[in-house]
Formats: structure tokens, sequence, C-alpha cells
């Protein structure tokens, strides 16, 4: 039988929190997602210099190493945490739109010609949530209404995360949907969201516009 993948939880500062604060955020994927993300932030050297202690860690990582710790939004914390994984369901959206609101309460329309996201629902160390993994095809952004533009390569959140062009826009790792108290509410969302699906792609957005 084929082994089923496992999952990780890994938290990096938080791009879209406002300038004077620090934050940080989660992400979630495979190793193989992990290990295309960090391989991406060796590319540019830049990167690979500024990310230099977050990449050795992953690199320890890789070699065995489990008790890894780095820093966060001046806190001390696991690295790569182990998660569980619920559920997992795919949504196919077609001429799909939605207002975004960014750090300071201001909106981006958003539009696309399509989307193919993958909700995953995970358990991770007594807290519980549903993720986002998605492509966009041709996915615009708008201030104001009847401004469009292609979302493309000036992006502000965290380095790497995102990639592509107007004719495949995705995320490396997934996103933060909601959040659940309970494994109740876990069950409760999944068989809901089956029924009718409600994905939310702010933590993608905010991946693209940062705190701006």
């Amino acid at each position: 039988m084929r082994e089923k993948p496992r999952y990780y939880r890994l938290e990096l500062d938080d791009y879209s929190a406002a300038a004077f604060t620090s934050f940080g955020k989660y992400y979630y994927g495979t190793t193989e997602d992990f290990r295309c993300f960090f391989r991406e932030l060796t590319i540019d050297m830049a990167l690979k210099k500024q990310f230099g202690n977050l990449i050795s860690r992953f690199q320890s990582f890789e070699e065995g190493q489990q008790n890894i710790s780095h820093y966060i939004a001046y806190r001390k914390i696991p690295f790569l945490v182990p998660t569980h994984l619920l559920h997992k369901e795919t949504v196919i959206l077609e001429n799909y739109e939605w207002e975004h609101t960014n750090t300071w309460g201001l909106p981006y329309y958003m539009r696309c010609d399509k989307v193919e996201s993958e909700h995953l629902w995970f358990a991770c160390d007594g807290e519980y949530c549903r993720t986002v993994k998605a492509v966009f095809s041709k996915l615009q952004y708008a201030g104001d209404v009847g401004q469009w533009k292609h979302v493309g390569t000036m992006l502000w959140g965290f380095p790497c995360i995102l990639a592509g062009n107007q004719f495949g826009f995705r995320n490396r790792l997934a996103e933060s949907e909601k959040q659940f108290k309970t494994m109740e509410e876990v069950q409760q969302d999944w068989e809901v969201f089956l029924k009718s699906p409600d994905p939310d792609y702010s933590e993608f957005c905010n991946d693209i516009f940062g705190d701006g």
C-alpha cells in the first residue's frame, strides 16, 4: 500500500501584520511541500542569506533531527509540528468574484476565471483548523471596481509562499481558513462544507498584499 503523506505545521512571520507589530502565521503541508518551499528560498541569494537560519533548520529536519526550534515574533517555538489530517475536499469555482479586506479594513475586489482549491481539516497540538491550497486562473484585483490588474510578481507576503502567473497562480503551502475549539465543531464544519462549500481565501490574499 502507498504510504499516506505526513503533514506538518510551520509558523512563520505574518507579513500582513501592521508594520509596528510582530505576529506569527501558520502554514501547513507535507514534507514534499516544505521541501519545494525551502528549495525556492535558496534559489535567490538575497533570500538565502536573509532566511539562512530557517533554511538550516529544515536541513537539520531532513537529516533526522526532531527537536528543532526557531524564533517567531520574539518567541521560541517548535519548528515543524506534526499534524493529523481529518478531512480533505476539493472545490472548483468558475468566474468567481469576492471582496478581500486588508489589514487596515480597506477592500480589494478579487476575481478569477477559475479556482480549484483543496481544503484540509487538521488537528494539531490540541488545536483544530480548516486550511486551503488553491490554484487560480487569471487572478485579478482592483482597488476600485473596473480597474482590474493581474496579480503578478509584486507580492508583499512571506517570500516564496505564492507562485505562478495569470494562467496558474497558487500557494505552495496551505493557509488557514477557520479555527475550531473542538472536534465536534470540525465535523460540523466539514458536513456543512460538503453541502454548501464556503471557501475563504483571505490568508491567500494576505500573502499577495501583505500589510498594504
